[in-house]
């Protein structure tokens, strides 16, 4: 569920021949499908927890909405940066499949909210206009903006986690009572996506209020149920795991294996 953190040159896009090789490994990746599975799975550790119940319309809504978002996002990179990454190199070269996918995620989502509860639907709507806004505003002409140069990590993992914890936002639980865990997983797909920035750079730095926010993290898993609290330990000992053996040196594979990491509530 990484983002995106290129340069641009002139706004003339060019695609990297460095290691052009697809690994059998970065399909899902490259596809954009690992973002839906990491949200399904996460969906319904979080709802289990919670005790709320989950209707197949309600999760398979969740899964062709984040595979649309995650291919409009991928394939709007394609087109305008520089150098790319093999989902970019793929997107590009493949633009009639990637469009083809693209309008299939669009309208069976679309379709899918028919069956929606009608709160589900009001509250999806003003979170798809938020992350509209996202989109338009990173994908923009306007470089001098901050969200492209230290806030989209943060701003992705925020959208992710609220989309994935909806179903619990509009329930009927307190907020004291799943702010936490909710904040705990949004942060957690935040370090997922700056690790991968990091490593894409090919450089390791946390600001200060990155260690702010891990702080926060640390304090949310003890205000979180046990076994939220274990999943995210799993994930974050993995992720340090993935760093220390693959990192920079091989981001194709650090970026695929990143996402594996947030599987974690299989485990648990």
């Amino acid at each position: 569920m990484e983002k995106s953190n290129f340069k641009q040159i002139n706004s003339i896009p060019m695609i990297s021949s460095k290691n052009a090789s697809t690994h059998w490994y970065s399909f899902l990746n490259i596809l954009a499908l690992d973002a839906p599975i990491v949200a399904i799975v996460w969906q319904h550790f979080l709802a289990k927890n919670f005790k709320i119940e989950l209707s197949i319309p309600e999760t398979a809504t969740l899964f062709f909405a984040v595979w649309f978002i995650y291919l409009l996002d991928h394939f709007l990179d394609s087109k305008n940066v520089v150098h790319l990454t093999q989902r970019h190199i793929f997107i590009a070269k493949k633009k009639k499949l990637t469009k083809t996918l693209i309008i299939l995620t669009f309208t069976t989502s679309f379709f899918l909210t028919t069956f929606l509860p009608k709160l589900v639907i009001t509250s999806g709507i003003c979170l798809t206009i938020i992350i509209s806004i996202y989109l338009v505003l990173v994908h923009s002409n306007i470089t001098s903006l901050k969200i492209k140069t230290n806030s989209k990590e943060l701003l992705v993992g925020i959208g992710f986690g609220t989309g994935v914890a909806l179903p619990i936002i509009i329930s009927e639980l307190t907020i004291l009572t799943w702010l936490p865990a909710v904040t705990l997983f949004c942060l957690l797909c935040w370090i997922n996506c700056k690790l991968i920035d990091n490593w894409e750079s090919n450089r390791l730095h946390f600001s200060k209020m990155d260690l702010f926010l891990i702080l926060i993290m640390f304090f949310c898993m003890l205000l979180s149920a046990k076994t939220i609290a274990i999943a995210v330990m799993i994930s974050l000992a993995s992720f340090i795991m993935v760093n220390r053996f693959a990192g920079s040196k091989n981001t194709e594979l650090s970026r695929v294996l990143a996402d594996v990491c947030l599987l974690s509530p299989c485990l648990v």
